[in-house]
């Protein structure tokens, strides 16, 4: 395979050069003349969302490469990190900016777990499922990650809603610092079983023979017809000899930064019009989930067209708890550095849609076998998250955009 020349190899990279400089405009309040809610305004934060998805997309392709490049346990860290990244940054551009929210980050986590187990589980049952069959998955995957983010989940986003140390949704400080420790605890140490001693949880017999096949093809074992050099990630397909490290990580953290520069100059434009179209905050949550999880989202719903329930369940069950686990520790540790404190109790609407999702979720994702019909189940219940959320904007009408 001829290796790609220079320019071949920057020209994806422009889209993130144009995203950069577009961030730092963002972020020193430079923004076209009218109000957000002008034609031009509209124009312009259209162009902010194509940035910060195009920077997000080029920021998990470098992760991805860094990852192959240098396998396990790195490789997962490397995606993680990354990952969690563009959702603090922008859950810190909300908590932080002029008008702040401090429900930003309840919100975000609370859209990303509905957006993860029902939206996407959803349709990546339908698209496994087509035809009335059922595709089968190492269900000791699922096993693993369930009972942690189901854990997290009811201490980090309903237990605050019940505690009498402070009333509403939120928590006293000794209680922050129980939950952040327990989050990032309980993440570590899945993440080292993860990569250590219960691999084989998180691979389908198949797809493992298959992996194996792989392997021995790059390291140069088999006959000459399996060699080979090339590899298939979720963004396409890459010569793991031609990965450069610096170059690599480089290019990994300038797409990062671009993505944090752009969510401080999109955070008021969103919220104007938000308030412009009487839209209730939450759905401020909702995008902020959808930039977040787009990368890994479409990798999750490939994998499941292709079959591999297996790689899909990881991808989205992984970023369930990666979001809780490490987004949680964050915001917290924003508390006692800014005394921005957070509200993390969801309101009684949506914790009986949390409980429905993990009622639903540990049902159907623990037998091994997964169909249609249940991922019409969970498209069901995110219908009813929307419902819920427009319902509570039906109680201040007004006009909208």
């Amino acid at each position: 395979m001829p290796k790609p020349s220079l320019l071949q190899r920057l020209v994806p990279e422009i889209p993130v050069l144009l995203g950069f400089g577009t961030g730092v405009l963002a972020i020193v309040d430079w923004s076209p003349p009218g109000l957000p809610t002008s034609p031009l305004g509209l124009v312009w934060s259209a162009w902010l969302v194509a940035c910060i998805l195009v920077c997000a997309f080029r920021a998990m392709a470098h992760a991805d490469h860094l990852a192959e490049k240098h396998g396990e346990p790195l490789g997962t860290l490397i995606l993680t990190i990354a990952a969690i990244t563009i959702e603090v940054a922008a859950v810190c551009a909300v908590m932080l900016g002029n008008q702040g929210d401090p429900t930003v980050a309840r919100d975000s986590m609370f859209s990303v777990l509905m957006l993860i187990f029902n939206l996407l589980m959803g349709l990546a049952m339908l698209l496994a499922g087509r035809g009335g069959r059922e595709v089968q998955f190492n269900p000791q995957s699922s096993g693993a990650y369930l009972p942690l983010v189901i854990a997290l989940g009811m201490i980090t986003l309903v237990l605050p809603r019940f505690t009498r140390s402070r009333p509403g949704g939120w928590m006293s400080e000794p209680m922050e610092v129980f939950v952040g420790l327990a989050s990032i605890s309980l993440y570590g140490v899945f993440l080292w079983l993860q990569t250590t001693r219960h691999r084989e949880f998180f691979a389908h017999h198949g797809e493992s023979e298959r992996s194996e096949e792989a392997r021995k093809a790059l390291e140069g074992e088999g006959d000459d017809a399996s060699r080979t050099r090339l590899v298939e990630l979720p963004h396409g397909h890459v010569d793991v000899a031609t990965i450069s490290t610096p170059r690599t990580s480089a290019l990994l953290l300038l797409a990062l930064v671009s993505v944090v520069l752009i969510a401080e100059g999109l955070v008021g434009r969103v919220r104007a019009l938000l308030d412009a179209a009487y839209l209730p905050p939450g759905i401020g949550g909702v995008l902020i989930g959808c930039l977040v999880l787009a990368p890994e989202g479409l990798a999750a719903l490939k994998a499941a067209g292709r079959g591999s329930m297996q790689r899909c369940i990881n991808i989205l069950l992984g970023s369930a708890l990666a979001t809780i686990g490490l987004t949680v520790p964050a915001v917290i540790g924003i508390h006692f550095i800014t005394g921005v404190s957070p509200s993390l109790g969801l309101d009684a609407p949506d914790i009986v849609l949390l409980v429905a999702t993990f009622v639903v979720s540990a049902v159907n994702l623990t037998r091994g076998r997964v169909n249609a019909l249940q991922g019409i189940v969970h498209i069901l219940l995110f219908i009813a998250w929307l419902v819920v959320i427009l319902d509570e904007a039906s109680v201040n009408p007004g006009p909208r955009i």
